[in-house]
């Protein structure tokens, strides 16, 4: 089906972000049963914890129908891959559904509304999938892939593999939405996508776990000067193995 023609598109690029702003919004009351119609104001139920997780659920259903459709398009791009006997850019894949807690504290801590409208229009990454890919190289070709998707659209794409982040993180995020089809109607979820190397994943997972312990000693030390030359010199021996890979196939 065709996208409406009447529909505003507000395309601001950036060095660092290319950012497609669109009018269409989420309508939650289509999945919301009725008994639960009351619900779109958080503020009023946070403290009703089960009430909350049930007002909660249908809209994280629809996230995690929309998850596992993004999951489904890169199992098809990595069975192609396989069935071709061709060399695989992904590693493995990865996702994470966020609770409805980590909801509403996001929205409290960008000083949002308390609904779950804006929960569903203003927080794009709910569901998440990260790709974790062997090279570089790969990152962009799964990008070129999934852009060339027709049905899905993209919203945000944060280029952190080119512009890398002061403490050395890199990552190519991209905000998606996917067809998710529902009894009545069809609805466009937003997904963030992560796209990395193994390289990549492996400072970033390393990186996590330092934060993590910092926060527990409440260290004030600034590790993010370490943390960058770390970054360099993963990144300098995965440059080097891919330089050798990529010899390697074009002896093949």
């Amino acid at each position: 089906m065709r996208r409406k023609q009447t529909e505003k598109e507000v395309i601001k690029i950036k060095e660092e972000s290319i950012i497609i702003e669109r009018e269409e919004t989420l309508e939650i009351n289509t999945l919301m049963p009725a008994v639960n119609s009351n619900f779109d104001d958080m503020e009023r139920i946070v403290d009703l914890k089960s009430e909350f997780s049930q007002a909660m659920d249908p809209i994280l259903r629809m996230y995690n129908a929309a998850m596992n459709e993004a999951i489904a398009r890169f199992e098809i791009i990595k069975d192609e891959f396989q069935f071709r006997k061709q060399r695989c850019p992904i590693h493995h894949i990865d996702s994470r559904l966020k609770s409805a807690d980590s909801i509403l504290g996001k929205l409290q801590k960008k000083q949002m509304e308390l609904t779950l409208t804006a929960a569903c229009n203003c927080i794009f990454d709910i569901a998440g999938v990260r790709i974790v890919c062997p090279y570089v190289k790969d990152i962009y070709l799964l990008r070129e892939r999934i852009m060339a998707q027709d049905d899905i659209m993209i919203m945000e794409e944060k280029d952190y593999v080119a512009h890398p982040k002061r403490n050395g993180y890199r990552s190519l995020h991209i905000v998606i939405r996917v067809p998710v089809y529902f009894m009545n109607k069809k609805q466009m979820v937003p997904v963030e996508l992560q796209i990395r190397s193994l390289a990549m994943d492996l400072w970033a997972s390393l990186e996590h776990d330092l934060k993590y312990k910092s926060s527990q000693n409440e260290s004030n030390i600034d590790f993010t000067a370490k943390l960058y030359e770390c970054s360099k010199l993963i990144y300098q021996a995965e440059d080097e193995m891919e330089k050798i890979n990529d010899l390697l196939e074009d002896g093949l």
